[in-house]
């Protein structure tokens, strides 16, 4: 790759004063600024997640105008960013779709797997590596950057669930990643980051100093911009064991889900093919069978022919409206 694919560019041009930003957001400036000013009276809490762990994960939301800015932010400036081939997790890219099964490709068939986690990544993106992303490599002017980094940030930092969140976080090392990607290229590594979670794998097996080569120079870029890494979530692999890459096998040359979650998915279809003769018309029926039905097109995109035959045994137990 050319060194210019490690970075990640804008093709906005300079945005040097409030008047220009406002128009490029079809708000007036006044308006802009109203918002820019009271963020938190438009903050509210979004959805509950699960963690692996079980633990709960707060997300935010927004209400209007704020989020209908978020869009406008996110379609007119984020998504007019070139972002590197290694930045695979939250970002809608038609040129090059980028998703976790892109992110696992990179690293199957590899001989060693090296995996670290950010630690809180959303909530330790302060304002100031977004301020900044936005005056730096967005060349915007500095009260620019100030007013677009309080519309997209809230208490400090980048909450979680916003819609702007995913690209500005994956901005975060925009001047940093280049260089660490090229060190480790030219030594044979392949590197590529999912939001949080950073994956380094190497075709030939490599000893201690080269391990520690790698771990460092990632805490390196991580330390350099005020993150930590997740110790618990460390992980060295080799191809004697099993390696997953978000939550896919990649031993051999192609991903591949493990077996357990293969085995979950046909229990699943298995139940739908019980409950269709008791309750076909009822809505939880509806909701369960549509929740197995986006189960199995996963599988189908790993395992087709097993995809396809669950897919058919599905279709004959299709809920009845």
């Amino acid at each position: 790759m050319e060194h210019q694919d490690r970075k990640a560019y804008s093709k906005v041009g300079p945005i040097g004063c409030i008047d220009a930003l406002a128009s490029m957001l079809s708000i007036s400036a006044k308006d802009l600024l109203t918002v820019s000013k009271s963020v938190e009276s438009f903050w509210i809490p979004g959805k509950t997640l699960r963690k692996k762990s079980g633990e709960p994960r707060l997300t935010s939301n927004a209400k209007e105008p704020l989020k209908g800015l978020h869009e406008k932010i996110k379609n007119r400036l984020l998504k007019r960013v070139c972002y590197p081939y290694y930045l695979l997790g939250g970002i809608s890219d038609s040129m090059m779709p980028r998703d976790y099964k892109c992110h696992a490709a990179i690293h199957s068939g590899k001989n060693i797997l090296i995996s670290e986690d950010i630690k809180d990544f959303f909530s330790s993106t302060k304002t100031d590596v977004v301020h900044s992303i936005w005056q730096c490599l967005f060349h915007t002017s500095p009260d620019v950057a100030s007013v677009l980094t309080s519309l997209t940030t809230y208490n400090d930092c980048l909450p979680q669930g916003w819609k702007t969140s995913g690209y500005l976080a994956n901005l975060a090392f925009w001047d940093l990643e280049p260089d660490l990607v090229e060190r480790l290229e030219k030594r044979g590594f392949s590197y590529s980051r999912f939001i949080d979670d950073i994956t380094v794998s190497s075709r030939c097996r490599i000893g201690a100093s080269k391990k520690s080569f790698v771990i460092s120079e990632i805490y390196r870029m991580l330390s350099l911009r005020g993150y930590s890494p997740k110790r618990a979530k460390h992980r060295i692999a080799t191809n004697d064991n099993r390696m997953g890459v978000t939550g896919l096998n990649v031993n051999k040359n192609t991903s591949s889900m493990p077996k357990e979650k293969r085995k979950i998915i046909r229990a699943m279809v298995h139940r739908c093919e019980n409950h269709y003769m008791q309750d076909r018309t009822s809505e939880g029926y509806r909701k369960s069978w549509e929740r197995t039905s986006g189960k199995v097109s996963t599988l189908t995109r790993f395992h087709e022919t097993e995809g396809n035959k669950l897919r058919k045994r599905l279709q004959t137990v299709k809920p009845i409206r």
